[in-house]
């Protein structure tokens, strides 16, 4: 059986449409990156050879300056992620487009493997996550792991019957990216129809293996923890991206909540706990649907948004649906280029390209900023009209993991 799965997978690999889409995605991975992220992935790899904590930042020269300055901030991903760039760095001996193609491998791996997944269970979808180029541009090209974070969070949710494989596989997405945490009720009511062992083996594992994850290379390496510790409360002051909250950038010329309104970067988090305690009293949706549904919460009350956040949504559109609909990453899209995100991609070919946009929006800014709040509502429209019907159809009939239904 096993050996099936395997020749499966090295037959799909293999076909002619995916090596030309991994040839796609390889291509562009050495020459296209997110040019404000790129710096600081760039330095959080420096900082591990030279054995300094990657979420202090540091400084760079020469064309690493333009259109940012001389000045670069700690990364803000897990310690896994951190540790692999760093290994990236060294490998490449610091030469920036050796770093950038050795950094996009995992995520063009986790681009085949949300492929294939979805292939394995006969959706129709699953070349979204090939040839699709909101998709490309939001993982690949941009540089974030979202896409690895979120096919080890789904395995773990859905793929594996082993408490330890599942706190395994959990714990690893998290500590890459946590956007796990936006479908985290959704384990839990998992947890209702496992036995208690099994439960017991999870949480255990899961706490353990997180923390073991997390704190060892702040131990092993001596990086000061307080970097991470004391910059936790600026994850929920941001206010921006893909989120009706930019309109503050119009109003107050800033991507931060004022003091005010900082309880609204509370409210997403308020939202997954209650869903969690929704689903240990009782949820009668399955575990997709109901991932589907604290997804759709979390990103609603967030306020901030990055466009590659969102694969882990679509994902689980994809998978509840077989396919998606054209808006659903569309207005992204359309988003990002208001957003100046797809056209900063350019920065290692192109590193005059943040000023000549600052430049050539300087006249109507004003107009690009109220487009992004105009396209940040439609995408709420959306993402509800879409989520809505298959959030509904699962309270009417109960659809358990495999997608057996029963009454």
């Amino acid at each position: 059986m096993r050996s099936a799965k395997n020749n499966s997978l090295l037959t799909f690999i293999g076909s002619r449409n995916v090596l030309a889409a991994i040839a796609v995605q390889l291509a562009s991975s050495s020459f296209l990156a997110h040019g404000y992220d790129f710096r600081v992935e760039y330095v959080a790899g420096r900082n591990i050879v030279n054995g300094i904590s990657p979420y202090l930042g540091g400084s760079v020269s020469g064309w690493l300056t333009l259109g940012y300055g001389t000045q670069v901030q700690g990364i803000g991903e897990t310690p896994i992620w951190a540790l692999y760039l760093g290994l990236c760095y060294f490998l490449g001996s610091g030469q920036p487009f050796i770093f950038n193609f050795l950094s996009k491998i995992p995520i063009v791996a986790a681009n085949v493997g949300l492929a294939y997944f979805a292939y394995s269970r006969g959706l129709t979808g699953w070349r979204f996550f090939l040839f699709n180029f909101y998709l490309i541009a939001t993982s690949v090209t941009w540089g974030k792991p979202d896409n690895l974070a979120t096919i080890l969070a789904i395995l773990a949710l859905v793929a594996t019957e082993s408490a330890t494989n599942s706190a395994l596989l959990l714990s690893t997405s998290c500590m890459i990216k946590p956007l796990a945490v936006a479908i985290l009720p959704a384990f839990f009511l998992r947890m209702r129809t496992e036995s208690s062992r099994w439960n017991i083996k999870f949480i255990l594992g899961s706490i353990t293996i997180s923390a073991i994850l997390f704190l060892g290379p702040f131990v092993i390496f001596g990086w000061p923890i307080e970097t991470v510790t004391g910059g936790f409360a600026a994850w929920f002051r941001h206010a921006g991206a893909l989120s009706p909250l930019n309109i503050i950038k119009v109003g107050y010329g800033t991507e931060e909540l004022p003091a005010g309104l900082w309880w609204l970067g509370y409210l997403a988090p308020l939202g997954i706990l209650l869903l969690t305690a929704y689903a240990i009293v009782r949820a009668p949706q399955n575990r997709l649907s109901y991932a589907l549904l604290s997804s759709t919460v979390f990103f609603t009350l967030r306020p901030w948004n990055s466009e590659q956040n969102l694969v882990i949504i679509l994902a689980l559109f994809l998978l509840l649906k077989g396919e998606l609909s054209m808006w659903l990453w569309t207005i992204p899209t359309i988003f990002a280029i208001a957003n100046n995100s797809l056209q900063v991609q350019l920065y290692l070919v192109w590193p005059t390209i943040v000023d000549e946009l600052n430049g050539l929006y300087a006249p109507f800014d004003n107009y690009r900023l109220w487009l992004r709040f105009i396209l940040s509502l439609a995408w709420l429209v959306v993402l509800w009209f879409n989520a809505a019907p298959l959030i509904r159809d699962a309270h009417k009939t109960r659809v358990d993991s495999a997608g057996t239904k029963t009454c």
